[in-house]
Parts: C-alpha cells; structure tokens; sequence
C-alpha cells in the first residue's frame, strides 16, 4: 500500500480489515474487503483517528481520535456515519478492545497521572473496562507502571496485555479479568510487545527484537512455554493478528517509515 499503516484487525467473518492509514495525510480508518480488494475510507480525515477494533457482531469498530485534542475512545458502525465518543478525560485513553459479550470496552488510560497529557509523555498507564454507552469505567491494574494493549481471552476470565518493566524491557502478561494474579509469560530482556490470543486461545502471538535489530513476529503456547519465530524479514514486524478462523495471519511490516499489512498462511508456520 505504500503508505503508513500502523494497526489493523479482521471483522468477525474474516472477510474484511479495518486498519489505520495516514495516506489522506491526517490518520483515517480504513475498510479493506479481501475478496474484491475494494478500498473506503471509513472516518474523514480531519483528525488522526488509530487502532480500530471490530465489535463482536461486525456491525460496530472502536477506534481513538485525537478529535477533542488528545487520544480518547470512539465508537462508529462499520457501514460509516457519525462517531460516538466513549471516553472523556483529560488525559489519552488509548488500545481499545472488546469484551467477548460486546457489552464493554478493555482500553489503556493515563488518568491517574495529574501530570501526563499525552501518550508520548508516558509514565503511567492503566488498563480500565468501560460500557459501551461510555458509563461505569473500572480500573483493572493498580500498579503505576506501563500496561497496554490489553485484550480477553474468549471467555472473559483472563486477560492478555503488555507491561513495560524498563527502558527496553518489554514483555507479555496475563491476569484474571479482576487484575489478580498477573504472570509475566515471556521473561525475556527483549522488547516483546503486541500481544494477540488466538482464535481458540491456546496460543499467544507478540512482535519482538529478542533474536535481531529488527522486529519478527512469535506465537507461544498460552502458558508462555515452546516460542516460535514465524517471520524472518527485513523491517519491523508488529501487530500480529489471527483471522478469526485462525488460518491467516496478519501483521505490520515496516521498512524506512513505510508501513503496510502483511499477511502469510498461519498453517504453514
């Protein structure tokens, strides 16, 4: 595509990615159907709208914009239209994803940081659960550190995320929906990051620069034990995602500042 695209994810039906892309200049969200390579453009471009999330039943994508002046938590359908914000902070909610039933919102805040507006100033990031009609925010982790990129297991009860324990330390975690109980599942001085459950979580897919300077992409039982390397290629490779049949295999690919989706036959890795 030649352009930036930084994140993408399949609809439920696996025929379509939504994915991020700064091709009208702004960062819009694009739709991308697979079978005829059909291309819209899904939010406007006068703001830098990142990181769709398909809802469950298809018909509805969260994303975060930077409409209000700082990253916040949007909903919009699929089929365009006006978006409805979620959030409302002072400071950027950002990773958004669904729970397994639809009826919330898994996503990484900076409000407890008075001090942290935007996400590039980083020091602290909580991961919270909202409904989707933007009432009732839960905190999930307590513990002033980096978390994000947080997703549930099928069932509801685990959830997946990355921590950042030091300057170039990154790894996978997992917890019990309530933020007990978090076990790190990578233990690797690396920067692991991007974790992804598969379709029938018994795998967990992440990016990583444990083996080379550049990013590949790894798949690990859900325990964290028997990792795998399934890329070798020149560039950054992160943001791995399975199709929700778990044959496919998609992720981003980054060689000088351009960025574009890659897939590859995840039964052949």
């Amino acid at each position: 595509m030649g352009t930036i695209n930084e994140e993408s994810s399949w609809s439920p039906d696996g025929t379509t990615i939504a994915f991020d892309s700064s091709r009208p200049g702004k960062t819009s969200i694009f739709i991308w159907r697979l079978a005829t390579r059909e291309l819209n453009q899904l939010t406007p471009g006068d703001a830098n709208d990142i990181t769709p999330k398909w809802f469950p039943d298809g018909k509805r994508i969260a994303f975060v914009s930077d409409r209000t002046g700082h990253n916040e938590v949007y909903l919009i359908n699929a089929s365009g239209g006006e978006a409805r914000q979620v959030t409302n902070d002072k400071s950027d909610n950002i990773h958004p994803h669904w729970s397994p039933d639809g009826q919330r919102i898994i996503y990484c805040s900076a409000r407890d940081n008075p001090d942290q507006m935007h996400a590039a100033e980083g020091a602290i990031y909580e991961i919270y659960t909202i409904k989707v009609d933007g009432t009732d925010a839960k905190r999930i982790t307590h513990d002033k550190g980096i978390n994000t990129y947080p997703s549930y297991s099928r069932d509801g009860r685990q959830i997946l995320f990355r921590k950042v324990l030091g300057e170039n330390n990154s790894e996978v975690f997992v917890m019990n929906a309530d933020g007990s109980s978090p076990r790190n599942l990578t233990n690797n001085p690396a920067f692991d990051a991007w974790p992804r459950w598969s379709p029938d979580n018994s795998k967990i897919m992440f990016g990583s620069n444990r083996d080379e300077t550049d990013y590949e992409i790894y798949v690990m039982n859900a325990n964290g034990s028997s990792v795998k390397r399934i890329t070798k290629l020149h560039g950054r490779n992160t943001s791995p995602k399975w199709s929700p049949d778990g044959k496919k295999i998609s992720f981003d690919h980054a060689v000088q500042g351009e960025c574009d989706i890659f897939t590859i036959d995840a039964l052949q890795k």
